[in-house]
C-alpha cells in the first residue's frame, strides 16, 4: 500500500490557479507533499534537488524554459522510479502519443475533475507496491 503522507508530489504548471486546482484535488485523495514549480527549469531544479520521497509528477505540456515533454525526457534518466503524467489543454493525439512514448506514466486533459486525477492516482498506487 501507498504511503501518500511519505510522498511528494511535483506540480509543474505556468498557471498558478491550474497548479494550486491540482494540489487541491490530490489532498482531497490523501496527499499532502507538493512542490510547486513555475516553469520547466523550475520543474527540472525540483527534480535535481528533491530527495527519494519525489515519486510522482504531473508536467504541463506548455511551459516556458522547458516543455512538459521535455521535462519528461530529460529527467527519467535521473529518475527513473518517478511517475510522470503529463498535463494539457489540448488533447490532440501526437501530444498524447509523444507523452507515452516518452515514458509517462498517464496524460490528462485540463481542466482537471477529481475523476480524471483519481484514474491516473489509480494506476500510480497499483504499480509503485
Amino acid at each position: 500500500m501507498v504511503d501518500k503522507n511519505r510522498i511528494t508530489v511535483l506540480i509543474a504548471d505556468d498557471e498558478a490557479p491550474m497548479r494550486n486546482l491540482l494540489a487541491a484535488v490530490l489532498k482531497n485523495f490523501g496527499y499532502s507533499n507538493f512542490i510547486h514549480a513555475a516553469n520547466g527549469q523550475q520543474a527540472m531544479e525540483s527534480l535535481r534537488t528533491a530527495d527519494q520521497s519525489l515519486r510522482l509528477a504531473f508536467l504541463d505540456i506548455d511551459m516556458p524554459a522547458f516543455s512538459g515533454l521535455e521535462v519528461l525526457q530529460l529527467a527519467r534518466e535521473t529518475w527513473p522510479d518517478c511517475a510522470y503524467v503529463i498535463v494539457s489543454a489540448h488533447s490532440a493525439i501526437d501530444n498524447v502519443i509523444s507523452a507515452m512514448n516518452r515514458g509517462a506514466a498517464g496524460f490528462v486533459v485540463k481542466p482537471y475533475t477529481p475523476k480524471k486525477i483519481a484514474d491516473v492516482l489509480a494506476k500510480f498506487e497499483r504499480e509503485a507496491r
